[in-house]
């Protein structure tokens, strides 16, 4: 490990710019691209902040996912190749269902999404990868989260599954090495007010399984600046580590409901850093 490295670990804490809403004034759009190699398109106004984000990897007592909303786990995959579907559907998502029903403490796991994301423009085009997402937000809201349930399990399965309680946790890790730009920032949830957020209508593209995209409008969730948001990040995340963060929860008792998260340019990037090529998956977790 070069001392590089080995700074930016140790690192206490930085200061980045995250993409906040400047107001929540109106209902904005964020567009996933329609072609591939495409960036996202947002329609509204940003301001952005300077915010600390601290070293997660330096917190004595750790992370739950249910108390912040998010944790880190170590995970070897058998996955030789995250740009192969098959292998995507055949190794990873039972890897990740196990792996998510357990930090989670849930009965059971169903994965209903992978998205790759890259910065570099071939992978994007080659793959359908996307872009990494430098603004603050979570993925779901009530509609959009009991709307997914049906979408994936069908009217009458998606209704008996939504009597009981469910969370979607979202785990992400690098498909390749060592992550160097534009890692992921997470959010202590005890932190968010649900008055700082704002609705937002997201369209995405139809996309073929593993993805399992839908050609439909949804609802996701962005921030307007919070000085009382708690940042933290795992800086140097390897191929063998799996950042999980909730994004939705139907427990109302003080239990995290979810984290927001936000892709941001890491100040202690190297001048020839990797390319950030990450896999985001996204499951249900069912509780007897």
């Amino acid at each position: 490990m070069s001392a590089q490295e080995q700074d930016a670990l140790s690192r206490p804490e930085i200061v980045a710019e995250l993409n906040y809403l400047a107001n929540l004034d109106k209902i904005p759009v964020f567009s996933h691209s329609a072609r591939a190699g495409e960036s996202f398109r947002v329609n509204d106004n940003r301001a952005p902040r300077d915010v600390p984000i601290l070293n997660g990897r330096l917190a004595p007592d750790g992370f739950s996912l249910d108390v912040e909303g998010f944790t880190l786990a170590a995970q070897v995959t058998k996955v030789a190749d995250f740009n192969d579907d098959a292998q995507l559907a055949d190794i990873y998502t039972p890897e990740m269902e196990q792996l998510i029903a357990a930090v989670a403490g849930g009965s059971e796991a169903v994965v209903f999404d992978h998205t790759r994301r890259s910065t570099r423009l071939s992978h994007r085009e080659k793959y359908a990868s996307r872009d990494p997402v430098p603004a603050p937000h979570s993925d779901y809201t009530d509609n959009s989260a009991f709307q997914r349930m049906r979408d994936r399990f069908g009217d009458e399965e998606g209704e008996r599954r939504l009597k009981g309680r469910f969370a979607i946790v979202n785990a992400w890790r690098s498909m390749t090495g060592t992550l160097e730009q534009w890692p992921l920032t997470v959010c202590d949830a005890r932190t968010v007010d649900d008055t700082s957020m704002t609705q937002t209508r997201r369209e995405a593209p139809l996309r073929p399984e593993p993805s399992f995209e839908y050609n439909r409008p949804s609802e996701t969730r962005h921030a307007i600046y919070d000085p009382n948001h708690k940042w933290y990040w795992f800086p140097r995340m390897t191929r063998d580590e799996v950042l999980l963060f909730k994004n939705y929860d139907t427990l109302t008792d003080g239990t995290a409901r979810y984290s927001l998260h936000s892709a941001f340019a890491d100040p202690d990037t190297p001048a020839d850093a990797a390319p950030r090529e990450t896999i985001e998956t996204r499951a249900f977790v069912f509780y007897d």
